[in-house]
C-alpha cells in the first residue's frame, strides 16, 4: 500500500514530466527516519531507468544499501529496479562514522565528491539522505547539502510538516523544485536494535573473506576523520579504517586487530587484495566487533 501511494505520487503528470525532463538530472530525497525514502527511491528508479542509465547515491552511512556502513557510495541501475543487492558499488567515500553529528564535514565532502562521479557517468542521479532532520545539525546538514549538491528536484517525505525548518526558506525560490509528500501510514518503523542488527550483518558479509594484513605505519600517510587517537592497542583495536591509493581514492575498509609497536606495524583485517597498492590509511571514529557464527 505504501509503495502504491508513492508510485501514484511520482506518476502525477506534472511530477513525471519534471522527473523525466532532460534538464533535471539530480533528484534529492529527504525525510526523517522511517518515512519511506527507500521505497520512494525504488519507485523513481523504476520510472527513470526505463529510459536511461540511472545513478543512485547513498548518503545514509548508518543504514546504507549501497556500499558499507561508514561510507557514502553510488551504483548504477539500468532497466527495471530489482533489488538493492544487485547494485554494484561503483565508488565510495569513507566518512568513518555511522551518523553525521560531530562529523558533518566528511559527510558533506563525501556527498559532493560521490555525487559528482555519479553525474559524470549517468544521465539521471537520485540521492538518498540520512534521516537526520532535527535541530540544529539536521537543518544545517540538509540545507548545506542542498547548497553544495544543487539538486534540480527535491522530494520530501514528512508526517506533520516537520521539514518546515529545512524547506520553508525555499518557498519563493524557482530552484530547486520542491515537492512535499505525506508519509504513508503503512510505512514500517524500524527499531534501534533492528538497525544495529542490519549494520552488523552488512559488516559480517563484507569481511567474510577478509584476511589479516600487517601494515607498516611508518611507510604510509596516516589520517583521522576527527581528532587523532593515540597509537596504542587499547585505542586502536576494532577501529574501522579505509585504505586509500595515491589518488586519495578509497579502496577497501579494514578493522584494526592489533598493534606491533616494536616493528611499527598495524594488524588489520581487510578484504583488500594484497597486491593492491595503497598510500594512506584513514582512521574513522567507529569501532565494530564482528558477529561470530
Amino acid at each position: 500500500m505504501a509503495a502504491g501511494r508513492l508510485v501514484d505520487f511520482i506518476k502525477e503528470p506534472g511530477i513525471t514530466r519534471e522527473l523525466l525532463g532532460p534538464r533535471n538530472k539530480l533528484i534529492l530525497v529527504i525525510g526523517g527516519p522511517d518515512t519511506g525514502k527507500t521505497t520512494l527511491i525504488e519507485c523513481i528508479a523504476d520510472l527513470l531507468a526505463e529510459h536511461q542509465e540511472v545513478g543512485v547515491v547513498d548518503l545514509d552511512m548508518g543504514q546504507s544499501h549501497i556500499g558499507m556502513p561508514t561510507t557514502i557510495a553510488w551504483g548504477k541501475i539500468k532497466g527495471v529496479f530489482k533489488d538493492w543487492s544487485d547494485i554494484r558499488t561503483e565508488d565510495f567515500y569513507f566518512t568513518g562514522t555511522l551518523s553525521p553529528p560531530g562529523n558533518l564535514v566528511p559527510a558533506l565532502v563525501g556527498a559532493k565528491l560521490i555525487t559528482e562521479k555519479a553525474l559524470f557517468f549517468c544521465q539521471k542521479v537520485i540521492v538518498d539522505t540520512t534521516g537526520l532532520i532535527a535541530e540544529p545539525a539536521g537543518r544545517v546538514l540538509k540545507q548545506y547539502k542542498i547548497d553544495i549538491l544543487s539538486p534540480d528536484i527535491i522530494l520530501a517525505l514528512e508526517r506533520a510538516k516537520e521539514l518546515g525548518h529545512i524547506l520553508d526558506s525555499y518557498t519563493l525560490q524557482k530552484f530547486p523544485l520542491v515537492y512535499r509528500l505525506s508519509v504513508p501510514m503503512q510505512v514500517e518503523l524500524k527499531s534501534i536494535a533492528g538497525r544495529a542488527q542490519y549494520r552488523a550483518l552488512r559488516f559480517k558479509s563484507y569481511f567474510t573473506n577478509a584476511r589479516t594484513h600487517e601494515v607498516s605505519y611508518e611507510d604510509m600517510g596516516i589520517r583521522f576523520t576527527r581528532e587523532p587517537i593515540q597509537f596504542s592497542t587499547s585505542e586502536l583495536k576494532d577501529t574501522v579504517v579505509s585504505f586509500r591509493d595515491v589518488r586519495n581514492r578509497d579502496l577497501a575498509l579494514g578493522i584494526v586487530e592489533g598493534l606491533n609497536v616494536r616493528h611499527k606495524k598495524l594488524v588489520i583485517l581487510s578484504p583488500i587484495n594484497p597486491d593492491v597498492k595503497f598510500s594512506t590509511l584513514l582512521f574513522g571514529m567507529t569501532k565494530i566487533t564482528l558477529q561470530k557464527n
